[in-house]
């Protein structure tokens, strides 16, 4: 049977005999939390109704005896907790909207910065641990450590930044310059 890679950690697996083409994960207790997870929440999206009726119920009941109410004001932590994590959270968000502004304001800027951080070696995995090369060749840890993959990512970034430069007028107007 043919190797197969995980989709959540990214590790080549040979699925087991009893299993065959059904087994999507690698069998690490993480990965199969991470699909158990994943197929729940498919599940929720394609049955909403199943979801929506009990919502409903729970709701007014908890209403009817003002529950919430009294949960807060027995547990004083989670409430702190929860203005705590709603900060953080807007707080991504208005940056995430922000460097959305930032990047439609300035989309050349935007690339050249792309070029300067891959000229700088930005090619980092983040995994935080070492992966040994799989069978079927060298793992994205080591492409990065040997820089062999930085060259096409700079030729996309560099023919990007050519064409959004060309696409307006002072990107033409350059252009002339430099053939006359």
């Amino acid at each position: 049977m043919a190797h197969l890679r995980c989709p959540y950690c990214g590790r080549w697996f040979k699925p087991e005999l009893r299993k065959g083409p059904r087994q999507v994960t690698c069998g690490a207790e993480s990965c199969q939390a991470t699909h158990k997870r994943v197929l729940g929440q498919q599940w929720r999206v394609d049955n909403p109704e199943r979801s929506l009726g009990r919502q409903g119920k729970v709701r007014a009941w908890a209403q009817g005896r003002a529950y919430w109410q009294g949960w807060r004001e027995e547990n004083p932590g989670y409430v702190e907790r929860n203005r705590v994590q709603t900060r953080e959270r807007m707080r991504r968000l208005r940056e995430e909207r922000r460097r959305a502004r930032t990047l439609l304001a300035d989309p050349v800027g935007y690339l050249r910065g792309l070029k300067a951080r891959f000229g700088e070696g930005v090619c980092k995995t983040g995994t935080g641990r070492a992966s040994a090369p799989t069978w079927k060749g060298p793992t994205a840890d080591d492409v990065c450590k040997t820089r062999t993959g930085r060259g096409p990512v700079v030729e996309v970034v560099e023919y990007l930044l050519a064409r959004e430069l060309f696409a307006k007028q002072e990107g033409l107007d350059a252009g002339r310059a430099a053939a006359g």
